[in-house]
């Protein structure tokens, strides 16, 4: 009886699931939910702790290398000062300190000058220099207390060091006369290997403030929690963070070692510390992923009947497109996952609509197309033909200059209206000015003067066909009175490319209308300068950007054009194909 009960419950079961699709969304959603917050939670916290523990990692070797060179540089600075004094005072040819304590002019005058001496050492985060004698007697300014440097435990310690030895070490400076807390320092104590006079016995002391080099080591004991501990080169630790805890065999432990001076640092960070931010953000991370369960379980329930509907209804749409309806739209009321589904659903029929649509208009304008190349082929051989005519006509009525007029106005058209190539040889482009040339020559008469200075090893680099007739007609029709003035035309050859300069003595332009040559102009623009921009952008669009004119001019003193492009030869498909 049980089993059978648990057969029907079974097999109702199976049945709802595959029986309703709203169930089988419904638990597809929440299956489809449950994965991606899963995988992108665990992805999320490893990828985050991963960056914290960097971004924690690289502060704090960040201040660990400030702190390291910060140290190097000031033993450094200390050893050098205190090796240049020692040697100094150990050289009996210079001992110009004759009595301790000054009782004469020469005496006072004696020891002001090596005081200067001990002050020229100094740098800008040098505390004091003194020389200190046996006697306790010292050397360096009047503002150290030697009564309260004697009574110091870093002096008494620095005091049983032999010849040939040095005391370096961090303490708190409250030895001078001053109403200031002391003061942090890192102190270096040298004995003086002198056995004349009053340098016997003495030592040379040289404190360094250490602020800046305290707040590195604050900022690793406060902000990272670490325990810092500087040891010399016998191992003695010079300084050492005041901590309550013991040192762990599990701490992160950093050591930085000063090879020069044989120092050794070492930041000791408790583990459970240094990885605290991964452990907050893998718990912020459970709980996120725990609510965000919740609540696809939540808005699976909730909207898995509707979204049922909305399916339907995209099911339905798309059959009657797949018949032929391409005026289907389906309303769009939401803008979720479905919406924009439907959306892109709707855009699509609208576009399938269009491109039928586009392809019959292409269809028609390819054969619009087709029949206006057919006259832009009969057009031109009509105007030859016409002007062949008229040169005939003017050759019988004797009329040269309208001969030779027709003649190189041919030529010019010829070169405008061959479409073949758009790259040509420099020496087509030179022989369409020169016929452009003897146009306007027969125009206005020998009004003007023209000079052409090419290198012939140029002639056979390409340029973009009628690059240099708009320039040339710019200067007549804007440049040139009745067509009088001098034109110069330079092409200097380069390593990589070629540059034209195009000069002339005409009446120029301001600044503002040159820069204007090179900008773009509406299509009913009537403004000068279209030729040069178009000029301008058909070298740019073949060679680069980099590459193009550049218009100079002032007015009064007549324009210069620069044209610059790179080196190209024609190719055999090229020579070939025109």
């Amino acid at each position: 009886m049980m089993i059978e009960m648990i057969r029907n419950s079974t097999k109702k079961l199976k049945n709802q699931f595959y029986g309703s699709f709203r169930t089988k969304l419904m638990l597809f959603f929440i299956l489809v939910a449950l994965i991606p917050l899963l995988l992108f939670g665990y992805l999320s916290y490893q990828k985050s702790s991963t960056i914290v523990n960097r971004q924690f990692n690289e502060y704090e070797n960040f201040a660990v290398s400030q702190l390291e060179k910060q140290l190097e540089n000031t033993i450094n600075q200390m050893f050098v000062v205190s090796n240049d004094i020692h040697q100094y005072l150990s050289d009996p040819t210079l001992i110009v300190i004759k009595e301790e304590i000054p009782r004469t002019y020469e005496g006072f005058i004696e020891k002001k000058n090596f005081e200067r001496f001990l002050e020229a050492h100094k740098t800008f985060n040098t505390k004091g220099i003194y020389l200190i004698t046996e006697s306790g007697y010292y050397y360096g300014g009047n503002h150290l207390n030697s009564q309260k440097l004697f009574k110091m435990p870093f002096w008494k310690d620095a005091s049983k060091i032999k010849q040939g030895e040095r005391w370096i070490g961090f303490y708190q400076a409250d030895h001078y006369d001053s109403s200031k807390a002391p003061e942090p320092m890192i102190g270096l104590v040298l004995p003086i290997q002198s056995q004349y006079g009053i340098l016997k016995g003495s030592k040379l002391l040289i404190e360094t403030n250490a602020e800046e080099l305290y707040s590195y080591i604050k900022y690793l004991e406060r902000d990272v929690h670490a325990v810092v501990t500087i040891k010399n080169e016998k191992g003695k630790a010079i300084y050492r963070t005041k901590a309550q805890r013991k040192s762990l065999s599990s701490d992160v432990v950093r050591v930085k070692n000063i090879d020069a001076y044989g120092w050794k640092v070492e930041i000791r960070v408790p583990e459970k510390l240094f990885y605290q931010s991964s452990e907050v953000i893998f718990n912020y991370t459970l709980l996120g992923i725990f609510f965000l369960i919740i609540l696809a379980i939540l808005l699976a329930i909730g909207f898995s009947a509707p979204l049922a509907k909305r399916i339907r209804k995209l099911r339905e749409s798309m059959e009657l497109v797949s018949v032929g309806e391409l005026q289907t739209q389906i309303p769009v009321k939401e803008h979720d996952e479905i919406g924009k589904l439907t959306t892109s659903f709707n855009q699509m029929v609208q576009q399938i609509k269009e491109l039928i649509d586009e392809i019959s208009e292409t269809e028609r304008l390819k054969r619009k197309a087709e029949l206006r190349a057919f006259h832009y082929q009969i057009n031109p051989h009509l105007l030859f033909n016409t002007l062949n005519s008229i040169q005939w006509k003017a050759r019988l009525s004797n009329a040269k200059e309208v001969q030779q007029m027709i003649y190189h106005l041919t030529e010019v058209l010829h070169e405008n209206l061959n479409f073949s190539d758009e790259l040509i040889p420099l020496k087509k482009e030179l022989a369409t000015i020169g016929h452009y040339l003897k146009v306007q020559e027969i125009r206005y008469g020998h009004m003007f003067d023209y000079q052409e200075k090419v290198n012939p090893a140029c002639l056979d680099y390409l340029i973009p066909r009628l690059s240099l007739q708009p320039l040339f007609e710019n200067i007549f029709f804007h440049a040139f009175e009745d067509g009088r003035g001098k034109i110069e035309l330079i092409i200097e050859d380069y390593s990589d490319f070629l540059e034209l300069f195009l000069s002339d003595n005409g009446k120029g332009m301001s600044e503002q209308t040159a820069q204007n040559l090179l900008k773009e102009h509406l299509p009913n623009d009537k403004a000068r300068g279209i030729g040069v921009f178009n000029v301008d952008q058909r070298l740019k669009l073949h060679f680069g950007n980099e590459f193009g004119l550049i218009v100079e001019s002032t007015p009064g003193n007549g324009t210069t054009i620069k044209i610059r492009w790179p080196k190209r030869r024609m190719t055999n498909d090229q020579s070939h194909s025109g």
